[in-house]
């Protein structure tokens, strides 16, 4: 991730996140409608999954297409391995 310029952008999102989580922590404390929570808890599991989809998103779009270039075949088969092995894990979450 050194140098992404979407950087500043998935930390902003992080933070948002953060603070919505913060908020479920905060209605499971005085103790909310159950419903109410679980709405909320499955709007942040959308929103980690949208940061977790820019993530591949950006490792297929620079580390991957710089391997594609590299002259050394056993660089670029471990990040194709790499970028699968991501996207497998992001499938069965």
């Amino acid at each position: 991730m050194t140098g992404n310029p979407q950087r500043p952008e998935l930390i902003g999102q992080l933070a948002v996140i953060e603070g919505h989580i913060r908020g479920i922590a905060r209605m499971v404390y005085q103790d909310a409608n159950c419903i109410e929570i679980l709405t909320q808890t499955s709007a942040v599991t959308g929103s980690l999954r949208s940061v977790a989809l820019d993530l591949v998103d950006n490792h297929l779009q620079h580390c991957l297409t710089q391997a594609i270039h590299s002259p050394d075949p056993a660089y670029r088969d471990a990040k194709v391995a790499e970028a699968s092995t991501a996207i497998a894990r992001l499938v069965r979450s």
